[in-house]
């Protein structure tokens, strides 16, 4: 009889457990009825307080499997609304699309620069606690209108938009130009008595001809340049045209969830350095030897950077080591750089030359924007034992009048295919320094 009720038992058990077992597709929803977001677009609204721009994949446009190239303005569906709140302008939207919206899939949200400079904290708060957006989501600020910027992302190399955004915005580990900035990052550093957040900077390209080039926008001359270099730009200032009008260079700088400040494309280069986080890079340089020639050399990490913080008279003293290596891709004057004896030449022009720009920002990031986005309070907050204590330092009261140090080792491992730079001769036999 024992035996009997256990079986009974058993089978209840078992019954029970497949039952709950096969609720799980309650609330499934199927592939082919949801709108897929891949970018989302916040600016300032007229008739309510936001204006509300969703970039939605074409599921049809992928259908020909055309990976390699397409054309973007089919792939997509823009729309645009006015809303009080993100989540409302999302049930606004699923009012007139055949689909329901999903943003698990979007690889980006823009915010207008004017949206960036009031305050964007409660954006940022109810994204992250929406379930469908998730936390790798990059995040961009657009000089101008949000609208505007994700309406000229056309695509043209790939057919799938998101594709488009996940390379485009993880360009900077090959040029250092941007940060990649995503939701989950700026969220923990808005909160951060240690450091701040940047996020990537973009723009509608302005120019329609090579006619209209202008270098107004170029931050040369801030830096006593008399020609600018490939990072002495920003987002929108760019001198370029082409079939693709967004183009993205420079980076953000906010001090919890308001925007105050901008890095053009070289210094977002010593924050990517200073902060560990470039690969490697193009870097330009005037030539030491010769007047108006460049030498040309990609850039690599040697070693993670190191850094110590200390306080001597109420004033943080921020001692940097950074070592980076690099190969000679182009000298210009021809000069013979790989010799032995001038090769400490070309080393330590890049080393003084890399040292005064990366000064020139940081006393940028303490007293004009005193923002510490390369996070120094980190290692200075290791020193309090207390949190209170921590809280009454009160770090960025300190940071503003920081003092810097910087140590950079360069070695060149490499000269390229080229091993030695030879003069060139002409058919009356003069000799004469070869030049790209």
């Amino acid at each position: 009889m024992e035996k009997s009720n256990f079986r009974i038992f058993s089978l209840i058990l078992i019954s029970v457990i497949i039952c709950t077992m096969i609720t799980g597709c309650f609330d499934r929803r199927e592939v082919d009825e949801l709108a897929y977001v891949m970018a989302i677009g916040l600016d300032k609204g007229k008739t309510n307080d936001i204006k509300m721009t969703l970039q939605m994949a074409v599921p049809l446009a992928f259908g020909s499997g055309n990976e390699g190239g397409g054309e973007g303005d089919k792939s997509v569906l823009v729309t645009t609304i006015e809303t009080p709140s993100i989540v409302s302008g999302l049930n606004i939207t699923n009012n007139f699309l055949s689909k329901q919206i999903n943003l698990s899939h979007a690889k980006v949200i823009v915010f207008s620069e004017e949206l960036a400079r009031e305050g964007i904290q409660k954006y940022i708060n109810s994204l992250e606690r929406f379930r469908d957006v998730r936390g790798n989501t990059y995040l961009v600020v657009s000089k101008g209108s949000a609208e505007e910027y994700l309406r000229s992302v056309k695509p043209v190399l790939e057919v799938n938009p998101a594709k488009f955004f996940e390379l485009n915005l993880t360009s900077y580990r090959y040029t250092s130009y941007t940060a990649g900035s995503q939701l989950l990052d700026f969220f923990l550093q808005q909160s951060s008595s240690g450091s701040q957040a940047v996020v990537t900077l973009a723009a509608t390209g302005k120019y329609e001809s090579s006619d209209e080039f202008s270098l107004n926008g170029s931050t040369y001359k801030e830096k006593g340049r008399d020609n600018p270099l490939e990072g002495d730009f920003k987002a929108g200032n760019i001198p370029r045209v082409g079939d693709i009008k967004s183009e993205i260079m420079g980076v953000a700088v906010f001090d919890g969830g308001k925007m105050v400040g901008e890095l053009d494309g070289e210094e977002t280069s010593n924050y990517l350095i200073i902060n560990g986080k470039f690969k490697n890079f193009y870097f330009t340089l005037p030539d030491p030897l010769f007047d108006e020639e460049y030498v040309v050399l990609n850039i690599n990490s040697g070693r993670s950077p190191g850094f110590r913080v200390n306080m001597v008279d109420e004033k943080p003293i921020i001692d940097l080591n950074i070592r980076l290596e690099g190969d000679i891709i182009s000298i210009q004057s021809g000069e013979n750089y790989e010799d032995l004896d001038k090769l400490p030449i070309l080393e330590r022009a890049v080393e003084e030359f890399m040292k005064k720009d990366m000064l020139k920002f940081l006393y940028k990031t303490s007293r004009e924007f005193n923002c510490d986005i390369c996070g120094f309070g980190k290692e200075m907050k290791k020193k309090f034992i207390d949190w209170n204590e921590w809280e009454k330092f009160n770090w960025p009261s300190k940071y503003k009048n920081a003092e810097f140090n910087v140590n950079i080792d360069f070695k060149i491992r490499r000269p390229g295919l080229i091993v030695q730079s030879v003069p060139v001769y002409t058919t009356e036999g003069e000799k004469v320094m070869p030049s790209d």
